[in-house]
């Protein structure tokens, strides 16, 4: 078995363990007959590299570690479905479980989910930013991304090329690099300027690259 395969048999049984774990908790609200009256959330800090892009580990913007499971499960006021669309965060928990407690939410940014769980054709939002700091001990090295429904742009505060613009729609194993050169210089300059306006929303002082 070569190193690649060995990465990924020991991430699918360390999965595997974890759903053994999520089963007997899910056991336990049932025969304590409390599973009807409970909001079950399941979610994660950051995926992994999963051995593409030549690379295992989490310190990147790509869809590998970027996208994390996020299930509400309550029998009887949630419906059975899978929403592969909407682009939500680990920061929309907190807003999403206070509307199903039916108490105050403290102010946050995150955004109420129970709308979009009610009906997929809710718009949750319309971008999603992200923000990367690989080097604990070089903490000017960082990263930025912004998320559309079809594009992700990244930008980064070094390095050759320091953006990317990947089509996520046509090229989800993000191979192409729109960002280089003139074809797509509209679309580029069209993100580069909504993760500005982000940022500037959110106080957050990180210089996004001014040119392509």
């Amino acid at each position: 078995m070569c190193i690649r395969d060995s990465y990924l048999y020991a991430y699918y049984r360390l999965t595997e363990r974890v759903d053994v774990q999520i089963g007997r908790v899910m056991s336990v609200l049932a025969d304590s007959g409390l599973q009807e009256d409970t909001l079950v959330v399941l979610s994660s800090d950051h995926g992994e590299g999963m051995a593409s892009h030549h690379w295992v580990v989490k310190l990147g913007l790509y869809e590998e570690p970027m996208r994390v499971p996020l299930i509400f499960s309550s029998p009887g006021s949630i419906p059975e479905q899978v929403d592969t669309a909407s682009l939500t965060s680990s920061i929309d928990i907190l807003p999403t479980v206070c509307d199903y407690a039916e108490v105050d939410c403290p102010p946050v940014t995150g955004t109420r989910l129970r709308p979009v769980i009610s009906d997929p054709k809710w718009v949750v939002r319309d971008a999603l930013v992200a923000q990367l700091h690989p080097d604990p001990k070089n903490l000017d090295m960082q990263g930025r991304m912004l998320r559309t429904q079809r594009y992700k742009y990244t930008a980064f505060s070094e390095g050759t090329n320091p953006e990317q613009l990947f089509d996520i729609q046509e090229d989800p194993g993000e191979t192409t690099n729109l960002a280089l050169g003139d074809s797509h210089s509209d679309l580029t300059r069209d993100h580069r300027q909504m993760l500005t306006e982000a940022l500037a929303q959110s106080a957050d002082h990180f210089e996004v690259p001014s040119t392509v």
